[in-house]
Parts: structure tokens; C-alpha cells; sequence
């Protein structure tokens, strides 16, 4: 029979629940005490002590050493994770000891995630070095469930701290099915966030541009506040590239600088192709900051040939700026000093050397006490200059200068539980000294008038046997500006905005500060909505249009006179949002010209998104040109991704444009669910902004269940792939777990 036995207390005990810190419990099927000094429990033997279960076919402890020794089927149990062996030498208070032919689990994180929970592993001989801490020797360990052995890291050394949750291995080798895919001298890595130095997982890939593509990142975690990456970056088509990455973050500070380098490009035959970006933020006071920025590259093909990503391809303008911005509850105030780097010869910003900008807002309880008064004042002064590299063409005169501009106005909003209605005065002032055109000076004055009006209601209805809340929101907006020439003005920043539901509520049609719109103008629009008994909007629509008193005379300048139609009316814009349950959205919008009876634009989107990693998104847009029909736009864009089972997820795009019979962009790819690890692979077709001839992207990565990935790319960037052609998809490893157990069946 089983005799249970507490020593150290002079007391006997019959259940765990009545242990304190220090006791002993020690059973087994014989139990003997020698010379009143060893306990000695053999068959089934159990000895418990600080947290720890001790199991053995035969199990010695020394009272006065504190040692124990423990043979055949050896397990320790702890709440940090399990040891197996097959025999133990243990100092039981200090947690020192040895165990052969080991085998381990430990804990890593929230219990409640089903995957890459545990670390385990075996060795030809485990030694415990205190109570987090255990050194292997000749051993593998993985992140996999128990019976899934798909990869492991095998070294002749591994040390396994379970309290900061990291791991140092020497001569180490990754094998994934059993096939060594990496070998490193030394690799140190974590579980958790800790920053730690050494090397980050390579990436590997494939462009049509650069060919095959190589790097492995060192990360030096210089200190708590600053740290530095660099990157040696290889390219089958152009040789090596350095990268690196310094940041620091302070209290009151804080920047990060990029650089890139490539002494000898091989495939274009250009030396010293670099990329710098230096961005730095400072904290002065609680209202006071600044700071600089500082974009460049060698050349202007950079871009387009080094990188993948449509967010560094698409960059045509770098700027190079330094400012300072002061603000409180209701002042702004900003200061820049702003250069490009003009990338393409198509068009060049002008650059602000410098500009000061004040912004001022305040709100008075009017005399009446039945509404406020809301007053604000818009200031900037800037002067303006041409890139050195820009060359005027004959259309666009070289003319640079000094820009003041003010807009006050006055706002009198009386709001009530049913509407609102908001008369508004605003003063558009300016001033130019200018050089290089036909005037050097110009002041004029403008005056602003509007009215903006809302009625809330709504009413009860059923429908389909569900009851609804119906509301109508009509909406008048009025606006009134007289006429003045501003044809001998330059347009240093100034451009004419796209009518849409949101600017047919603007007074003026122009962003920037160059043009003021005459108008004589107000828009008609109704909003209604339908919303359950449960609070669920279900629908949404709304519809508007805008009428013109008289014509607008801005708009006959020369440089519009052959882009812009003049009319009586503006198009009418009507849009829906439906939703049918809360997996299925459609979206709707459209801008139908009723005189011509022709629609300029249109979009149509339906998106079904059951759950994470389920999602299909369709849509068509329509966009015509004013005046050349071949450059309108008609695109269909198919997107979407989906679970296969087995653990295979689907994603893609299309987008196709009808008009010029081409595919505009495409993506295509696979991912593989296998637990402990997933495996990704995408091909991209990507436009670039500064070549007509597109590059193709490869991307293929393994990631391994808490250790990170390996492949093309980071996560990070090939992430950005994804979400900028799939917006809401999700790697299968960041799918809740729920999800992914469906697939994996």
C-alpha cells in the first residue's frame, strides 16, 4: 500500500492542499528512512517540494544535503512545463541537477492560444541551472504539438531560459521534414517582444527586374532607446547593396534614418546608387515641436528598380524639409521650409522657401443666448521657388514669388433637436509679389457668403415583418462669391477638386489657395436611412445635385477652357450602402449627367466577409473624360481570400480595365496552415511610376511558429503587399484559432 510521509515539520500529511512553502511530500509503494537521513520511496515514487512533482521508479533524497537522486521513468512537473528522463541528480532547493537522455516542455505564452504555445525538445543530457533556466546538450527543439515533428533546430548547445523566454543555440542547423534548410554558428532569439542583438530571419525571392534577391539582417539593440539594423541585400542582376537602419525614441525626441547603397550596379552599369531618408522629431515644449526631414536618392530610376513595393515605386517627389509647429486648444501655428527631388519630368511642386501658416479658432455664446458664434482665421505667408532641376515649358511660365493669404469668417449656427441652419461669411484675401511673369504685383479681396440648412426626420415602419426607423435628412447648402480675374495669377499649389458628395458642400471648388471660385450656387440633397429594432443601419443612401445660378467665369481661362464643361447644373450623385446581413455589404455610387444623359462615374462594390480569412470583394468603376473618350476608365477588380481545407488558403486579385483591354494589376497566391508553421507564396504584377514596363514579384516565405519567417521579404512589407490588393485579408497565423481548426480538418 501507499505511505504518504511530510517530513521537515514533524508533522504527517494526507493531502498536497495542506503544503507550505518548504514542505516535503514523499510517497511510494515501499517507503524507507535510513540512519534517519535518506528517504528512499521506490514503485510509483512521487516526492513534491516548492511548486515541483518528482515521479521515478525509484526516487533517494538526502534530508541533510538536500539531494536527490531519481531513476527510471523520471518526470518533473512544474507550472512552467515538464521534464523527462531517464534518471535525475537534483539539488532540490537550488534547482541544480543533470538529466540524460532528456526530453522538455515549457510554456510560452497565453494558454488559451492553441498554437506555438510550447516549446519542447530532447537532449542527450539536460542541465538544470536554477529555476528558469536548463542547458541541452545534442539536442532539437520546435514549437510543434507533440507527434507533429515537421522542424525542429538541432545544435550541439542549446540554452533555454523559460523566465525571459528566450533561447541560445550553438552550431545550430534548421530542419524543416527533415531537410536542413540553415545553418548559423550562434543564434540567440526570444519568444516574446524583447529586443534582443543578432541576426533576424533572411529573406529570399525573385524580381524581374533585379533576379534573385538574398539578405540577412544583424539587429543591434544598442539600448533601451536606440537601436540599429543592417542589411547586406544581394541582387542576382546588380550585385551586393548595403542596408541600415538606425532609430531612437526619447521623451521628447525621437527619428529614425534609412540608407542604402550599391557601389556597382551590374544590370544598368551605374555606380553609387544610394537611398537616404533622415527623419527627425523634436518635442521643445508641450505646445512646441519640429523637426526634418531629408529624402534622396542617386537617381531617378531608384524605385523602380530596387524595390517591390508599390508605396516606395509610386514616389515621384521626396521632399526635404525642416518645420516647426506651435498649438494649443485653439491656435495653430506652422512653419516649413520644404525642397523635392523631382523624379519624373512630367511635373515639379513648387517648393516653399519658406511658409508660415496660422490657424485660429474660437466659438462665442451669442448676446441672445439662442446660439454661438463661431469665428476663424486662416493665415499663410510663403515663398515660393521652382526646383533647380524644373525647366518651364511654353505653357507653364517660370514664374516664383511670395503668396500672403487670409481667410476670416464668421459663422452664426442655430441648431436645434431637429436641423440646423448655418449662415457663414468668409473674406478671401490675397497677396503676390511676383517675378517672372506678366505682373509683379497683385492684391484683391473676395467675399465668401453661405448657407448650410439640415432637417432631421424620421419615421416608423415595418417591413418584411421587422420593424425599421426610417429618418430623411434634406439638406440645402447655399453659396455666393462675385467675380474677379485672377488669369495673370500663377498657380503655385493650386488645383481644381473633382465635384463628389463632399465638395458639393464647398464654397470653393479650388484646393489651395490661388483661385477663388465665382459662385452663385446652392446644392439639393437628401439623406435616408433605415436602422432595425436592434440598432443596425441597414441602408444608407443619399442623393444630391448642384445648380448654378450664373456661370463661373474662373473657370474660362485658358487653361480650362478645353477640360471644363460649363452648365447650368452639376451632375447628379447618388449614393447607397446596403447591408444585407453583417457578412454582406454592397456599395454604390454614381454621377449621371441628366442633359446628356450619360453616367461620368460609377462605382459598384459587394463585399462578403463571413469571418477572418474569408473574403470576396467585386466591384466595377467607370470613369470618362471630360473630353477624350480614350482615356476613360473602366475597371472590373475581382479580390479575395478563402480557406480550401487542409489547411490551404486562397487569395488574389484581378484588376482588368475593359477600355484598353489590359490588366491593370494581378496577384496571385497560396498559403499552407500547417500548425507550427505556414508557407506563403504570391506573385505580383506591380505598375511603377516611373517606367511603363512593370515589374513581377516573387514572394516566398516559410514562417515558423514563434521563431518568425524566412523568404522574400519581411512581414511587414510583404503584409503591405497583401492588404494594399486585399484590404482585410489576414495571414493564416493571425486567423483566431477557431478558424483555423476549421481549415486545418
Amino acid at each position: 500500500m501507499s505511505i504518504l510521509i511530510l517530513f521537515l515539520n514533524s508533522t504527517f500529511s494526507y493531502g498536497e492542499e495542506q503544503l507550505n512553502a518548504g514542505d516535503l511530500l514523499i510517497e511510494g509503494d515501499t517507503l524507507e528512512n535510513i540512519l534517519d537521513r535518506k528517504l528512499k520511496a521506490s514503485g510509483n515514487a512521487i516526492l513534491k517540494k516548492n511548486g515541483k512533482t518528482i515521479k521515478a521508479d525509484l526516487i533517494e533524497y538526502d534530508q541533510v544535503s538536500d539531494e536527490l537522486y531519481a531513476i527510471g521513468d523520471v518526470s518533473i512537473e512544474s507550472s512552467g512545463g515538464s521534464l523527462t528522463g531517464s534518471s535525475l541528480e537534483l539539488s532540490v532547493n537550488e534547482n541544480i541537477g543533470v538529466i540524460p537522455n532528456a526530453s522538455f516542455s515549457s510554456t510560452l505564452g497565453n494558454p488559451s492560444n492553441s498554437f506555438n504555445n510550447t516549446l519542447r525538445g530532447k537532449a542527450k543530457v539536460l542541465f538544470i541551472e536554477g529555476e528558469n533556466k536548463k542547458r541541452l546538450q545534442n539536442a532539437s527543439i520546435t514549437t510543434c504539438e507533440v507527434g507533429k515533428d515537421d522542424w525542429f533546430i538541432k545544435a550541439s548547445e542549446i540554452e533555454v531560459n523559460d523566465s525571459s523566454k528566450t533561447v541560445e543555440a550553438k552550431n545550430a542547423k534548421l530542419e524543416f521534414k527533415g531537410i536542413p534548410i540553415l545553418y548559423s554558428p550562434l543564434v540567440n532569439f526570444s519568444f516574446n517582444d524583447d529586443r534582443k542583438s543578432g541576426f533576424l530571419a533572411p529573406s529570399i525571392g525573385t524580381t524581374s527586374r533585379s533576379g534573385f534577391e538574398s539578405s540577412i539582417p544583424y539587429y543591434f539593440n544598442l539600448s533601451p532607446t536606440t537601436d540599429a539594423t543592417i542589411t547586406p541585400r544581394y541582387f542576382g542582376k546588380r550585385g551586393l547593396q548595403v542596408q541600415g537602419e538606425y532609430r531612437y525614441l526619447d521623451k521628447n525626441y525621437s527619428g529614425t534614418s534609412n540608407l542604402e547603397y550599391l557601389n556597382n550596379d551590374d544590370a544598368s552599369e551605374k555606380d553609387n546608387r544610394y537611398y537616404a531618408n533622415i527623419h527627425h522629431r523634436q518635442k521643445i515644449t508641450e505646445n512646441l515641436n519640429g523637426g526634418m526631414r531629408i529624402e534622396k536618392v542617386s537617381d531617378d530610376n531608384y524605385f523602380s528598380d530596387m524595390s517591390s513595393l508599390i508605396s516606395a515605386t509610386s514616389k515621384v517627389n521626396l521632399p526635404q524639409e525642416a518645420y516647426l509647429n506651435y498649438s494649443t486648444e485653439k491656435l495653430d501655428v506652422s512653419f516649413i521650409a520644404q525642397r523635392y527631388q523631382n523624379l519624373t519630368t512630367s511635373s515639379s511642386p513648387y517648393e516653399r522657401l519658406p511658409s508660415l501658416s496660422i490657424s485660429h479658432s474660437d466659438e462665442h455664446e451669442n448676446l441672445s443666448g439662442l446660439s454661438s458664434l463661431e469665428t476663424e482665421l486662416e493665415m499663410s505667408l510663403t515663398q515660393f521657388e521652382r526646383n533647380h532641376n524644373f525647366v518651364a515649358s511654353s505653357s507653364d511660365k517660370n514664374i516664383t514669388g511670395t503668396r500672403f493669404i487670409a481667410n476670416p469668417s464668421i459663422a452664426v449656427p442655430f441648431e436645434t433637436a431637429y436641423g440646423y441652419i448655418k449662415p457663414k461669411l468668409t473674406m478671401n484675401i490675397r497677396s503676390y509679389e511676383l517675378e517672372g511673369g506678366s505682373t509683379d504685383s497683385k492684391s484683391m479681396t473676395i467675399p465668401t457668403l453661405s448657407v448650410d440648412s439640415v432637417v432631421y426626420l424620421d419615421k416608423k415602419l415595418s417591413l418584411a415583418g421587422k420593424d425599421f426607423v426610417q429618418t430623411l435628412e434634406p439638406r440645402i447648402f447655399y453659396s455666393y462669391t462675385p467675380y474677379k480675374n485672377q488669369a495673370a495669377l500663377p498657380m503655385f499649389d493650386t488645383a481644381l477638386m473633382d465635384l463628389n458628395l463632399e465638395s458639393l458642400f464647398i464654397e470653393n471648388q479650388f484646393v489651395g489657395g490661388d483661385r477663388v471660385m465665382d459662385s452663385n450656387q446652392f446644392t439639393i440633397a437628401a439623406t435616408t436611412r433605415f436602422i432595425d429594432d436592434t440598432g443596425y443601419e441597414r441602408l444608407n443612401a443619399t442623393l444630391a445635385q448642384r445648380f448654378y445660378v450664373n456661370d463661373r467665369e474662373v473657370l474660362k481661362e485658358s487653361r480650362y477652357i478645353n477640360s471644363v464643361i460649363q452648365s447650368d447644373s452639376s451632375d447628379l450623385f447618388l449614393t447607397a450602402t446596403a447591408y444585407i446581413n453583417k457578412e454582406l455589404r454592397v456599395d454604390s455610387a454614381l454621377q449621371y449627367n441628366p442633359d446628356e444623359s450619360r453616367t461620368n462615374r460609377a462605382t459598384f462594390r459587394t463585399t462578403f466577409n463571413p469571418q477572418a480569412g474569408k473574403l470576396i470583394d467585386a466591384s466595377y468603376r467607370l470613369i470618362r473624360h471630360p473630353t477624350e473618350s480614350n482615356n476613360d476608365i473602366k475597371q472590373i477588380n475581382l479580390a479575395g481570400q478563402w480557406p480550401m481545407g487542409q489547411g490551404w488558403y486562397s487569395i488574389g486579385r484581378y484588376n482588368y480595365d475593359v477600355k484598353q483591354s489590359r490588366v491593370v494589376e494581378s496577384l496571385a497566391g497560396l498559403e499552407f496552415d500547417g500548425g507550427c508553421w505556414t508557407s506563403r507564396l504570391v506573385l505580383n504584377r506591380l505598375s511603377l511610376a516611373t517606367t511603363d514596363k512593370p515589374n513581377y514579384t516573387l514572394f516566398i516565405q516559410l514562417e515558423l511558429g514563434g521563431l518568425g519567417s524566412l523568404g522574400a521579404s519581411n512581414d511587414a512589407n510583404l503584409f503591405d503587399v497583401l492588404n494594399r490588393n486585399v484590404p482585410g485579408a489576414s495571414f493564416a497565423s493571425n486567423i483566431p484559432d477557431q478558424y483555423r481548426k476549421e481549415n486545418l480538418n
